[in-house]
């Protein structure tokens, strides 16, 4: 059933009860309807595939992942689980779409990479906390003058790092590196740049084992230029998104990116503001739409040259946690305050304003199912207030049928 079509026609929270048309109902749950609106009976069941208090739960080419007890896992295919990181926290977990062998992940207190499905590591290398020490040598065949010193991190990703050390070298001499930071234990590798004799720009001079602790730098032709220099690693605290080649993470009323295919390193101020708190993120080709707590947002021009346009869509908060997208790999779905919205490259699009006025969530989540050839939008919220187009006396009349 093409998702476009779906047409709330069975519920009706608008007319008094007693002129309820034929057809309409006045509250409808736990309910399928199809395109035209009929009530599909008996609804499809249910398959157990894995028992126990299952949260965050995310289905993809690499794995099915979710939240047991506060422990990422994987599921396997005898029906048990695997843990993949421990401790990962009570809050919902958001995963991205696959990056190759690899899903990205992230709540608000635990944040991480799962490769090939199995290992769970750091999202990231955070940059050195500061430059090592620089003592110019009276050896090393080095021309006289300033040079500037930097090192980086390396594990799965080369980490970031701060402004060069400046250290003056004497004709024929070259630069000895000591007291160096004690990187984190996942760090295999220090990265080691140097500038030309007093140039700005720094180029890779080698890199060494992350044990290193003393390093003799001398004349050397470099060609690499250092590209990581005042970039961090993400800090997502929920909601993560893959975009075309980077990942896109909302923090508060900021949405942040990564830099293109370096999904450990991003820019300082690579964010866009909005007016209120982000709820929603959904990507499709050529455009991600923002929901906050009061407006609709289209982005523009993110993959090309120039400034990112931010478009106002639609003057309506956005349920937090209803993100998901269908099968066909361009359309995306969430929930607003009218309602189901399905988001294309060509806008967005009200599925339900028209034929149910649904209450105001604060979270929720949605699924597309498909099953015997019709999709079916599914969706579950908590804390929903009464929608102001609602009949006024439904929850009254309710009651006097005692029904509530």
């Amino acid at each position: 059933m093409p998702s476009t079509d779906i047409k709330l026609n069975g519920i009706n929270n608008r007319t008094r009860p007693g002129s309820v048309p034929e057809g309409k109902a006045k509250n409808a749950v736990n309910t399928l309807f199809d395109k035209s609106g009929n009530i599909v009976m008996p609804r499809f069941g249910k398959t157990v595939l894995y028992a126990g208090d299952v949260t965050s739960l995310a289905e993809c080419d690499t794995g099915t992942f979710f939240v047991e007890n506060g422990d990422l896992k994987i599921l396997n295919a005898d029906g048990t689980a695997s843990v993949l990181k421990s401790n990962v926290g009570i809050d919902r977990v958001s995963f991205t779409k696959p990056v190759g062998d690899e899903v990205f992940f992230s709540n608000a207190t635990s944040s991480g990479r799962i490769k090939n499905g199995s290992v769970a590591s750091p999202w990231g290398t955070p940059r050195p906390t500061r430059q090592p020490t620089c003592t110019p040598t009276s050896f090393g065949g080095m021309y006289a003058g300033d040079y500037r010193v930097a090192i980086t991190w390396i594990a799965e990703d080369e980490s970031g790092t701060g402004m060069g050390r400046r250290v003056t070298v004497p004709a024929s001499g070259g630069i000895y590196l000591s007291d160096l930071p004690t990187p984190p234990a996942f760090v295999t590798a220090i990265g080691v740049y140097v500038s030309s004799v007093n140039g700005e720009e720094m180029w890779f001079y080698g890199d060494y084992p992350a044990s290193t602790t003393a390093i003799t730098l001398s004349r050397k032709i470099c060609t690499i230029p250092l590209r990581t220099q005042f970039m961090y690693p993400p800090q997502p605290m929920g909601l993560v998104l893959l975009h075309f080649g980077r990942i896109h993470y909302p923090r508060g009323t900021r949405l942040y990116r990564t830099e293109p295919h370096k999904y450990g390193l991003q820019k300082a101020n690579s964010y866009v503001q909005f007016d209120s708190e982000i709820q929603t993120v959904v990507s499709c080709p050529g455009v991600i739409y923002v929901g906050t707590l009061g407006m609709l947002y289209g982005l523009k021009n993110i993959d090309g040259d120039g400034p990112i346009r931010v478009e106002e869509l639609q003057d309506a908060g956005s349920v937090k946690g209803t993100e998901c997208y269908d099968p066909d790999g361009v359309s995306a779905y969430f929930v607003c305050n009218r309602g189901f919205i399905k988001a294309t490259p060509e806008g967005l699009e009200e599925l339900t304003y028209a034929d149910c006025a649904l209450p105001f969530f604060k979270t929720g989540a949605t699924t597309v199912v498909e099953y015997n050839g019709s999709k079916y939008l599914v969706g579950t919220f908590q804390d929903g207030e009464q929608n102001p187009l609602a009949d006024k006396e439904y929850l009254a009349a309710q009651l006097l049928r005692n029904s509530l």
